[in-house]
């Protein structure tokens, strides 16, 4: 028998850490329609910008040096390469590709193929609810949650979030009541990065860390987003809870080597049904 409560709690844990990595995809692509597939090489930054600093940082210092490092990696590629091209969204496609695969071999040399562990940032676990949980899995939900709810606060309460809001629905209307459109961009990219260090932090300690992990990351945000509507926060989140309880149910029921097909067949089904995304917003010609 398969315990209800494990399969409720474990898929919990794992949802909360798809849901940062989908929400930093979405913020840029709901801004610009931005296909940024270099998405998943900062989340890979981030880990090992943790997992460097980790060797001189208490675990708290390393945490926050992998996401600040994720959040200005993310600036850097957005005013040193994206702004010139997102205009042609097939060389932006093909340009965050490359630099994805460039950030993979310079880690391959630096620090090899191996897959690492990350340290946790508190070790050792508890019971909940007769399902023991690791302590790592417990700050990863919260933590997830803390991130969210900050970036709703930030997006509602404060006058750059609103710029954003306002920026992702028309460009040219924010711009029409003085929205500095260059300096939005900016702040969105840099708040992407920072979600996916987030996330790379946590991935990387809850699974593994490698060189190729980018790969899996950006398809997890690719599905996710298109699920939830492309653009659409809240979207992001119920596609990641989605796809990380049908992972959980699927390891529990049939078995870990099909852990991400029946994501796939939700996909396909979403976009035979409905291709904006559950919360996306209709595509117009």
């Amino acid at each position: 028998m398969v315990n209800v409560t494990t399969i409720l709690v474990t898929g919990a844990m794992i949802s909360s850490v798809y849901a940062l990595i989908a929400i930093g995809f979405t913020l840029v692509y709901g801004m610009r329609g931005v296909l940024n597939l270099a998405h998943g090489a900062l989340l890979m930054i981030g880990a090992y910008a943790y997992l460097a600093s980790n060797a001189l940082l208490p675990n708290v210092g390393a945490f926050v040096v992998g996401v600040v490092v994720a959040a200005l990696a993310s600036l850097v590629l957005y005013l040193g390469l994206v702004r010139y091209i997102e205009e042609d969204v097939v060389t932006t496609i093909l340009v965050t590709v490359v630099v994805a695969l460039i950030v993979q071999q310079l880690l391959v040399v630096q620090f090899s193929l191996a897959p690492r562990s990350l340290s946790p940032l508190l070790g050792g676990g508890f019971e909940l609810a007769g399902t023991q949980v690791r302590t790592q899995q417990a700050l990863a939900f919260v933590f997830s949650w803390l991130a969210i709810g900050s970036l709703g606060l930030f997006v509602t309460r404060t006058e750059t979030g609103q710029a954003v809001l306002a920026t992702s629905m028309t460009e040219k209307g924010a711009t029409l009541t003085g929205v500095n459109v260059s300096y939005v961009n900016a702040v969105t990219w840099l708040v992407a990065g920072a979600f996916a260090g987030f996330a790379g932090v946590f991935l990387g300690s809850l699974q593994s860390t490698s060189p190729t992990m980018w790969i899996n990351a950006l398809g997890l945000a690719f599905i996710i987003v298109t699920i939830g509507g492309v653009g659409s926060i809240t979207g992001s989140i119920i596609g990641a809870y989605l796809i990380g309880f049908l992972e959980t149910l699927t390891v529990a029921f049939v078995g870990p080597g099909l852990r991400g097909l029946f994501g796939l067949v939700l996909l396909v089904v979403i976009i035979l049904v409905r291709p904006e995304g559950l919360f996306g917003r209709e595509f117009v010609e």
